[in-house]
């Protein structure tokens, strides 16, 4: 057989180079003759078919784990070092061994030994400090950052029939645990196979509840005692305020009487500021707002009737949110009512408690009421005579010498539910929305926008509470799910002279909302005058004095250009 080669030829410099191909013609370069003898040596084999390949085999499995169950145990420590003839227990045997070990002469050579090498470290620390906080004295201007929130844990109803999240309850002493009250608000939906009991959550056992309340009617507020944890106070569908004491079990310790408690369900109860701390208060869409001693259930102490204020034929106004802080004056509640009005009742001593106020009502010289129950009102921390609301579609912050909205946020394109401050930064809020979001609104950064939007859940949210370190914001959905939120630095700490700053940007909106008030009642006084008083007119603004007092308005608050303000079209 002929062989045949072709020689190559290829400089040094192009070792290791990738081959370029190229199309050429083929050409003959070679050619072998056949041979009939081969044939014979031609050996027919079984055909096999194989599949090789160098690849791991594996198996998906998945495989869920029961989740441990720790449990606090008890260790006892006990002081070592010591020989065995000697009794660490007794304080004679350990004084005789140190008296006689300090007289060994090794034992000063040990020490002066030791104390080089700390010497070297003292020397050190006096050199250089450690622990110095640079920068400490300079104040950071406010910085924009992205701010963020968290899911930290999950706390599900075991119920097997949904119930809402009605309510929201921290304990006082820390971040540790907290109280939800559980029930179904939907008119005729309440079955009779649902559930009656709340649950205590602790933060670290996700999986099952700490305590349960027990009741005979669903809870649809319950509040920890700020005086003795161990207590808490609970309102009912049925009307009646149940008290709980911990220590004596699940079960409640009382009940109030059916003949002195609400006609319908207890929506809010606060606990009082008080000597003993026993006092409390709840409100409930009967048009009641009761106030109770806890030591004596089977009677009130005071009771106001929610009335919109008419002399001739006062109507009932239902009550669905209650608020009162101490810092805005001990005798000062805010009641949110069905109709979208706001209540201010004062309660003084040896007096029955009285409102005084209406917010938002027409009746009344107020405006901007909501469209819906006003199922929150809180007060700011840092200025307690501000507030908000929410009622409808939208947030509305108000002030107690106004009867109408000082601010409000845009309209959303969902209901909200539940609204509270940050107990950290004055100029931060929460809202919680009807499609699961939960909105962060920061007045320190932007007054125009959301500042953080977040979805919480695939259900509506409804219910809403911060904990006092502000941190930790715990959100209820309709599902009986509770979210536990963790927050932020920048939506925690406080930016230097922010309480400042917002104080005066509340007061330069209460200035502005007074001097359009001042204008609008001496436009009607001149309409009125002209006419005798004959029919009322839509109120008529006069540009000019409008535009004089705006001016006067932005040189008091020290704001300078020409482009402030409004213009108004003849």
């Amino acid at each position: 057989m002929n062989e045949y080669e072709y020689i190559y030829m290829k400089k040094r410099k192009d070792f290791g180079r990738f081959c370029n191909f190229d199309d050429v013609e083929s050409k003959i370069l070679g050619q072998v003759e056949g041979d009939v003898t081969q044939g014979d040596m031609f050996v027919e084999q079984t055909i096999i078919h194989t599949t090789l390949d160098n690849i791991t085999t594996y198996s998906e499995h998945s495989v869920n784990t029961a989740r441990v169950q720790t449990k606090s145990r008890v260790m006892l420590h006990c002081e070592g070092g010591w020989p065995k003839e000697v009794d660490y227990t007794e304080n004679q045997d350990t004084v005789k061994w140190r008296k006689r070990l300090e007289k060994d002469p090794s034992f000063v050579t040990v020490v002066r030994q030791l104390t080089k090498n700390t010497i070297t470290c003292l020397e050190q620390n006096d050199t250089i400090d450690l622990f110095e906080n640079y920068f400490q004295e300079e104040e950071p201007e406010h910085m924009p950052e992205n701010l963020t929130m968290k899911t930290v844990a999950l706390f599900r109803d075991p119920a097997d029939e949904k119930r809402s999240v009605t309510k929201i309850g921290w304990h006082p002493e820390g971040p540790t645990k907290l109280v939800g009250s559980y029930a179904n608000l939907r008119f005729q939906r309440m079955t009779d196979e649902m559930p009656m009991a709340s649950f205590i959550w602790d933060i670290n056992e996700r999986n099952v509840p700490l305590t349960e309340l027990r009741a005979t009617s669903p809870l649809i507020c319950c509040q920890y005692n700020q005086k003795n944890a161990d207590v808490l106070v609970g309102g009912s569908y049925s009307g009646l305020l149940y008290l709980y004491d911990l220590r004596k079990g699940p079960s409640p310790t009382g009940k109030s009487a059916v003949e002195v408690s609400h006609y319908d369900p207890v929506y809010d109860v606060q606990w009082l500021h008080s000597k003993t701390g026993t006092e409390c208060a709840s409100v409930s869409s009967d048009g009641r707002l009761l106030f109770w001693d806890v030591r004596k259930l089977t009677e009130t102490t005071d009771e106001c009737v929610l009335t919109d204020g008419c002399k001739d034929e006062p109507k009932t106004l239902g009550g669905v949110s209650l608020e009162w802080m101490q810092e805005a004056g001990p005798t000062k509640f805010l009641v949110g009512s069905e109709h979208g009005i706001i209540l201010s009742v004062t309660r003084r001593p040896k007096k029955e408690p009285e409102i005084n106020a209406w917010f938002g009502t027409e009746d009344r010289g107020g405006y901007g009421r909501h469209f819906g129950p006003v199922y929150s009102v809180k007060r700011n921390p840092f200025n307690p005579k501000f507030f908000l609301s929410v009622g409808d579609w939208c947030c509305k912050m108000w002030m107690e010498e106004l009867k109408g909205p000082m601010l409000q946020t845009p309209y959303y394109p969902s209901f909200l539910t539940a609204a509270a401050w940050s107990p950290t930064r004055p100029g931060v809020f929460f809202l919680c929305r009807q499609d699961g979001k939960m909105d962060v609104w920061d007045y320190y950064y932007r007054m125009n926008e959301v500042s953080l939007s977040q979805k919480i859940s695939d259900a509506s949210l409804s219910s809403l509470s911060v904990q006092a370190g502000g941190s930790l914001a715990a959100v209820g959905d309709a599902d009986g799910t509770i979210t536990l939120m963790q927050l932020c630095d920048g939506l925690t700490k406080m930016a230097p002279n922010e309480k400042n700053l917002l104080g005066s940007m509340f007061d330069r909106e209460f200035k502005r909302e007074k001097n359009l008030e001042a204008i609008k009642k001496l436009a009607g006084n001149k309409k009125e005058d002209a006419e005798g008083g004959k029919g009322r007119e839509p109120v008529a603004i006069d540009q000019n004095e409008y535009q004089a007092r705006e001016k006067s308005f932005f040189a008091d608050v020290g704001m300078t250009g020409d482009d402030l303000g409004t213009r108004i079209g003849g």
